[in-house]
């Protein structure tokens, strides 16, 4: 096969990437959000775990339709009610509607997660393919720190709303994309394939493996979706101080994640997994002393995130690598299980952060803090079952 160009990639990978600043870039609006839709804290968090919980769920429901209806007409399907959600989110008249919004465009966002890994692999080399995914990896680890900039930028500019406009406009903008690349009739699963999630979920080290990924990933979410309320009402400073942190904790995120296949392949995968896991316990501690000391000031509170990213970075890859290491023909459907674990505790620890917040940072450290303790607990040193 031919080594695949960029102009075929990119649209790909932003398709993954759209669904992803569905969230990020409104994050730094959330406190502003509250004031203007006369709502509380509470319920403007459940704007993110009703996104979460249903892009979850979705992980499920696409896979299924994906069979039925073609990856073309999945990715259309999923991109269109991004984009007419967008809209309905922009135009939302309280917090009720906007939550119910919220929730379909999670639903919409799910589509692309599911199949464009399956249709990168299948549309390249293995070589190539890898290539591919590198490019929604990449996306994947930016997104999140140029979205909370962006987003702050249109904040100051012209509103909260606008960050739903864009969204829209940029998965309309998607649609051509798809029907130009995205073979018609080509379908999820093989029809050789046999998939099953009653021999996955019988794998007890797939499981447990996981639930790490999974409480790791959790308290990153549930800690990023808290930030903007503590940095402006528990700190005092505004919305760019949020972006900032963000940069800076994705920032250290790469760079531990580029550093950690070659310190797997010195140390071996489980004690990179310590490791990281040592990284993000002194850095809960660290926010949990701030938090005790009530110490507002942002730069003990960025040193802190930053290291909770990239213990993160040590510990994820190689966590997913374990995860993953399953019967080839059960690979997709781990990867769906992972994500939709990932996304569905990201969403309950943010809803529960939700009720905390009034109190400061302690409470949210604390529940952080709650679901790192569990995944060390839960992270042992066994081979995978095949």
């Amino acid at each position: 096969m031919s080594r695949p160009p960029l102009l075929q990639i990119i649209p790909l990978a932003a398709l993954t990437g759209v669904g992803m600043l569905a969230t990020d870039l409104y994050l730094p609006a959330l406190p502003h959000l509250a004031h203007d839709l006369g709502s509380d804290v509470p319920a403007v968090q459940a704007t993110i775990s009703s996104f979460m919980i249903a892009l979850a769920l979705s992980q499920l429901l696409w896979g299924a339709l994906a069979d039925k209806l073609g990856m073309r007409n999945t990715l259309l399907a999923g991109v269109a009610l991004l984009a007419i959600t967008g809209v309905a989110c922009a135009l939302a008249a309280d917090v009720d509607a906007l939550i119910v919004y919220r929730t379909v465009q999670g639903i919409g966002a799910g589509a692309a997660t599911v199949v464009v890994p399956v249709l990168l692999r299948r549309r390249f080399s293995d070589a190539d393919a890898m290539r591919a995914i590198s490019w929604v990896s990449i996306a994947e680890s930016v997104i999140p720190a140029i979205a909370p900039v962006i987003g702050t930028g249109i904040l100051l500019v012209s509103g909260w709303r606008s960050n739903f406009w864009l969204v829209a406009i940029l998965a309309l903008a998607l649609l051509p994309f798809i029907l130009k690349l995205v073979p018609g009739k080509q379908v999820l699963h093989d029809a050789d394939e046999t998939v099953s999630y009653v021999v996955l979920l019988r794998n007890r080290v797939y499981l447990r493996d996981a639930a790490v990924y999974g409480l790791t990933f959790g308290a990153l979410v549930t800690f990023v979706a808290s930030a903007p309320h503590l940095i402006e009402q528990w700190s005092g400073r505004g919305p760019g101080t949020f972006a900032l942190m963000q940069v800076c904790g994705v920032s250290s995120f790469i760079i531990a994640a580029s550093r950690a296949g070659a310190m797997a392949h010195r140390c071996g995968t489980f004690k990179l997994m310590n490791a990281g896991a040592i990284v993000q316990l002194i850095s809960v501690a660290g926010l949990i002393t701030l938090g005790v000391l009530d110490e507002r000031h942002v730069a003990p509170l960025i040193v802190c995130w930053m290291l909770f990213c990239a213990g993160l970075g040590l510990r994820g890859p190689s966590t997913v690598t374990r995860a993953l290491s399953v019967p080839k023909s059960l690979t997709s459907l781990a990867s769906g299980f992972l994500m939709f674990l990932a996304l569905t505790l990201s969403g309950v620890g943010t809803q529960i952060a939700g009720f905390l917040l009034h109190r400061g940072l302690l409470p949210v450290a604390l529940l952080v803090a709650a679901m790192i303790l569990a995944s060390m607990v839960l992270q042992k040193d066994e081979p995978a079952q095949s």
